[in-house]
């Protein structure tokens, strides 16, 4: 595990080699490394203050602080959005796999304004909350065939991948400590944009490695599925089945 997670940060091509070698052992590896870091970011944000970084530049910390059985409680919804943005990731490289770019582009960007349009339509009142539930069931319904063409060992590839990559979220949490330590929100944010970028990187090179496609469509089956990933979020609190208060930290972490 320590190796796998090590790989990620130092060398992802080594990594993304011994996925491809051998999916199964690789997956008990990335969850380890993926439960590493579920313990390690909930202590981290029980012992971070939480208004820091203020959302106001200069604004004081005004927020109630929460402790470690919150942020277990937050971290349990972790999984649940990795699984999101797995079968998420993986219908989209489905769909952008293959095919002419100009022609499958437009589709996928389709599938994310249906349900951009979705969330209008409900939060104008135009349909009841039973309505909004069971468009989300159809819309799911529609994209099964879509995973099911996706084989079961690139399903494990692709979760291997995304799951150890997590490698780096525990590296950055030394500088997003030593941030909050000089109580610098300048210093926070910029490793926050590192943490976005290195994990967009990180993330679209073993797509592309692990599903053979080319780099243009992994990065854009990454990004696509990350939209999602928002979109299951803010869905899950609109069906009142996410506590207004996992939302906050959930979007703040």
């Amino acid at each position: 595990m320590l190796k796998f997670g090590l790989d990620f940060i130092s060398k992802p091509s080594r990594a993304v080699n011994a996925i491809k070698k051998d999916p199964r052992k690789a997956l008990k590896a990335a969850t380890g490394v993926y439960a590493v870091y579920l313990i390690t970011a909930a202590l981290f944000y029980t012992l971070k203050p939480d208004g820091f970084p203020p959302p106001i530049p200069g604004a004081e910390a005004t927020a109630v602080e929460h402790g470690l059985l919150f942020w277990i409680g937050v971290q349990a919804w972790s999984p649940v959005l990795l699984a999101v943005w797995i079968a998420a990731t993986g219908w989209f490289c489905g769909l952008l796999g293959t095919g002419k770019l100009a022609v499958r582009m437009p589709a996928a960007l389709g599938s994310i304004i249906i349900p951009i349009l979705l969330f209008v339509v409900y939060k104008n009142g135009s349909i009841p909350r039973s309505a909004f539930a069971a468009t989300w069931l159809i819309l799911i319904a529609v994209m099964i065939p879509g995973f099911r063409r996706i084989k079961k060992d690139d399903w494990i590839r692709l979760t291997a991948s995304l799951a150890g990559l997590h490698a780096a979220a525990i590296l950055l949490l030394l500088p997003f400590t030593l941030a909050v330590l000089a109580r610098s929100p300048r210093a926070y944010h910029a490793v926050e944009l590192v943490m976005l970028f290195w994990v967009l990187g990180l993330a679209s090179y073993s797509v592309r490695r692990v599903m053979e496609i080319a780099t243009a469509r992994a990065f854009s089956a990454v990004f696509l599925s990350l939209v999602a990933q928002i979109l299951f979020v803010f869905s899950m609190y609109l069906l009142g089945i996410l506590p207004k208060g996992v939302l906050k930290a959930l979007m703040a972490a």
